[in-house]
């Protein structure tokens, strides 16, 4: 059946990802975005800031009566992951069942986070669906500099159910929006979102040297910092031109550039060794490590240290993944590093710290990985 040229958009969960994908809306819809785009939210906490986020109406706890009256051409799924089987089956299996009975067309449905797996869909609520699951950079333009074009983005579809493909090619424009997709089955999703939330790390590195540096007198921001190490890893997989942006190692003091450069390699090598690990073909995870490891150095380098914390605290979920890389870099390595910076201006740092830096890398990614699948609830 081919797309209809003008439908609704039901978004299930109106919390911090319900409104980022507003370009995707406007993608989609044009102007209408603001008319045939409805969120609901489950509780109306925080529902007036809500509102103000968005151009779209947005309602509580009624989402039955909503997909009933818009009857909706895509449902986007963003509850928390372990409430989504609840409301498949309370909510998206009655409706689906009405249509079907009244012969209304069935809405794709775009389910966002990392479970569960879109094969849970089918099983749940028919054969005849299209669900595909996203993974989005999260990554948004700043300063002008495109950023989502630089991170991936992980789009899943049920391998035994094929979208029709002029759905399936609307999914992918819709994922292009957010970042550059790579295709990938459910499983492989989740090591490229533990592989990106590990490599976000590079915030807690840029952090931790720049306030040594600053704590013994050097001139080097966060910002600096963020280049430098940027610029490092560039230069270690020989990729040409600056890039989004120009990046530069002489930003940070003489003293701490071959620290940063070393630092960059080892945690680039330790995170790709884990995705290596998994089974995930070579070329893919080179592929897709290196966007997104690339994203995070150049969002560092283009933000002050405030609104990274801010946008960290937005993307990081309670009990997700990224709060996972976070909480174990910052427990496991943090203080380690810290330690390591003021050793190596004093010329005391064994070479070892490297490698052992290399091996942090791979353990907090096995942890992140781990943790995704116990979040997963299939």
């Amino acid at each position: 059946m081919a797309i209809p040229a003008n439908y609704n958009i039901v978004v299930i969960g109106m919390g911090f990802i319900g409104g980022f994908l507003l370009p995707g809306y406007r993608l989609l819809l044009g102007d209408k975005a603001e008319t045939n785009v409805f969120g609901v939210k489950a509780t109306d906490r925080d529902l007036e800031q809500t509102r103000a986020r968005v151009p779209f109406p947005i309602s509580v706890n009624n989402t039955a009566e909503l997909l009933r009256e818009k009857t909706p051409d895509i449902i986007i799924m963003c509850p928390p992951p372990k409430q989504i089987p609840v409301v498949m089956q309370e909510v998206l299996l009655p409706y689906f069942n009405e249509a079907r009975a009244k012969k209304i067309p069935l809405p794709d449905i775009y389910t966002f986070g990392p479970s569960p797996d879109p094969q849970l869909y089918y099983d749940t609520l028919g054969k005849d669906i299209n669900c595909v699951k996203f993974l989005p950079s999260m990554a948004e333009p700043y300063k002008g500099v495109p950023l989502q074009k630089c991170g991936g983005s992980f789009l899943s579809f049920a391998e035994e159910y094929p979208f029709p493909e002029d759905r399936k090619q609307r999914a992918i424009d819709f994922s292009n929006m957010f970042g550059r997709t790579f295709v990938v089955p459910h499983v492989m999703s989740l090591v490229g979102l533990t592989g990106k939330n590990t490599a976000r790390t590079c915030y807690g590195i840029c952090f931790a040297v720049s306030d040594v540096l600053t704590e013994l007198g050097y001139n080097a921001s966060t910002a600096n910092v963020g280049s430098a190490f940027r610029f490092a890893f560039r230069k270690y997989l020989n990729l040409e031109g600056e890039g989004l942006y120009p990046s530069s190692l002489g930003e940070v003091p003489e003293v701490i550039r071959p620290f940063i450069e070393k630092l960059s390699i080892a945690w680039f090598e330790g995170i790709l060794r884990y995705i290596l690990s998994t089974g995930c073909p070579a070329n893919l995870a080179k592929e897709f490590h290196a966007a997104n490891f690339e994203l995070w150095p150049l969002t560092i380098q283009l933000t002050t240290r405030q609104e990274l914390e801010t946008s960290t605290k937005n993307h990081a979920t309670k009990g997700g993944v990224n709060e996972k890389a976070i909480n174990t870099f910052a427990e496991y390595f943090d203080a380690q590093l810290r330690n390591a910076v003021k050793l190596f201006i004093e010329g005391k740092l064994p070479e070892s710290f490297f490698d052992s830096a290399e091996g942090i890398a791979y353990t907090i990614n096995l942890t992140v990985n781990r943790h995704s699948h116990r979040l997963a609830v299939r």
